[in-house]
Formats: structure tokens, C-alpha cells, sequence
């Protein structure tokens, strides 16, 4: 069932092939070219202490950005009067398109390990914990927005959410400067960061970061599914 979906979710999303274009692949990628640009008197450790930054700036302004105003549509009653005549439940449905949107973010992540593991090497890298960051950080800003979406129900009112959301959470965090400053901590992508950051060498190990995320991404999980639950449309409990 799952695939069929996610084969649904692109076809309809064909007619928004340039903003998808544009949003998730070009605009991340030019940023990232000029960071490139911009390193030849910066050292590894800085260039790849910025790319890492990028790589969680684009999933903020991307993945969370549109997954969120994918969900809101599903939960906008006329929408969801459509699939209550479908087989396939809504949290299937919502599934289908947090594995989508994970896809189509996918080459601009790849493409910012590829550009740290040039300029760190593969050496300082821990694989396994690299793959658990990206997991933790996909899912906790998956469920994130899945709950936001569900509970807002209106793509108009989600475009306006999601044009402030993602640009508070990159401002308020040390994506792209060094700082300490304990306001930066209420942010979770702060932790997100760290444990990117310190997956690749560039930060000391600390179970925190790792802590609070996993805590995170399990209220915000916890959420998604209370938000997925609580749509109702002709008698049909979703």
C-alpha cells in the first residue's frame, strides 16, 4: 500500500515539479555551492562545521516546510471527505508522504556528507553514528510537522506557519556561528546539530544532545499520532 501512495503523492505533485525544483533541490544546493566558494581561507574542521549546518538548515526549510503543508491538505475537511471513501488510512496515507518528502531531500543531504567527507576525510567519521543522527533528525522533524499539519488542517494557514517556524528555528540556533548563549538550547535543533556534529568529529561526545532529541522526537511522535486520531469526517474515524 505504501508505494502505490508514495507513486500517488509524486504524480500529484507533478504540477508543482519547478517550486519542488526550485525549494528542495536548487536553492540548497547554490547555498551550498557558496559556502564552497566562499571556504578558500577557511580550514576543514570550518568548512565542514558549516556544511553540517546547511545540511539540517535544508531539511528545517524544506522537509519540515513542506511536509507540514502536505499534512494540513490531507486534514482539510473536503480532503479528507475524499479519502474516507479510499481504502487506505489516513495514517498510511500520511506515512507515504513523510517517506516522499525524505526521497526528495535526500540528494541535498548526500551531497553535503559528500562535501565534509572531502574535506575531513572519511577517517573522523563515525558511520553508525552518523546514520542514527540523520534517522533521529528526519523523524523528529517529520513528526513534527505531521502533528503541526494534522492540527492546523488549512494549507493556507500552514504556508503562513511554515514561512515563520523554519526561519526561527535556523536564526535561533548555531547552524552557521559558534555560540553558547543558553537561549539557543531551548531550540531542538540545536541538539540536532550537536549530534551531527559530534557524529563527525567536530564536537566532543556527550549523551545529552542524543538525550534530549530521543525525548523529543518521542513527544513529538507521541503528538503526530494524537493529531493523526483525532479526524472524523462522514463517520469515518481516521
Amino acid at each position: 500500500m505504501i508505494r502505490p501512495l508514495i507513486g500517488m503523492e509524486l504524480k500529484g505533485m507533478r504540477i508543482y515539479k519547478t517550486f519542488l525544483f526550485v525549494n528542495l533541490l536548487l536553492m540548497p544546493l547554490a547555498l551550498l555551492f557558496m559556502m564552497i566558494m566562499n571556504s578558500s581561507s577557511r580550514t576543514p574542521e570550518e568548512v565542514s562545521y558549516l556544511v553540517s549546518g546547511f545540511i539540517v538548515v535544508s531539511l528545517v526549510s524544506s522537509f519540515l516546510g513542506t511536509l507540514t503543508n502536505r499534512v494540513s491538505n490531507v486534514f482539510e475537511p473536503s480532503v479528507l471527505e475524499l479519502y474516507s471513501t479510499l481504502p487506505p488510512r489516513i495514517s498510511t496515507v500520511v506515512l507515504a508522504q513523510f517517506l516522499t518528502y525524505s526521497l526528495l531531500v535526500l540528494p541535498q543531504v548526500l551531497t553535503g556528507l559528500a562535501v565534509i567527507v572531502y574535506y575531513l576525510g572519511a577517517g573522523r567519521i563515525n558511520i553508525l553514528l552518523l546514520i542514527l543522527a540523520l534517522l533521529i533528525t528526519f523523524i523528529e522533524l517529520g513528526t513534527l510537522a505531521v502533528a503541526i499539519g494534522a492540527k492546523i488542517g488549512n494549507p493556507y494557514k500552514a504556508m503562513a506557519i511554515t514561512g515563520i517556524l523554519p526561519w526561527l528555528l535556523v536564526v535561533f540556533s548555531p547552524a552557521y556561528y559558534r555560540s553558547s548563549f543558553p537561549a539557543l538550547y531551548l531550540n531542538p535543533v540545536t541538539y540536532l546539530l550537536s549530534c551531527i556534529r559530534s557524529a563527525i568529529g567536530l564536537e566532543g561526545a556527550s549523551p545529552i544532545p542524543w538525550l534530549v532529541s530521543a525525548a523529543l522526537t518521542g513527544i513529538f511522535f507521541l503528538s503526530a499520532l494524537r493529531s493523526l486520531r483525532s479526524g472524523y469526517m462522514l463517520e469515518k474515524p481516521f
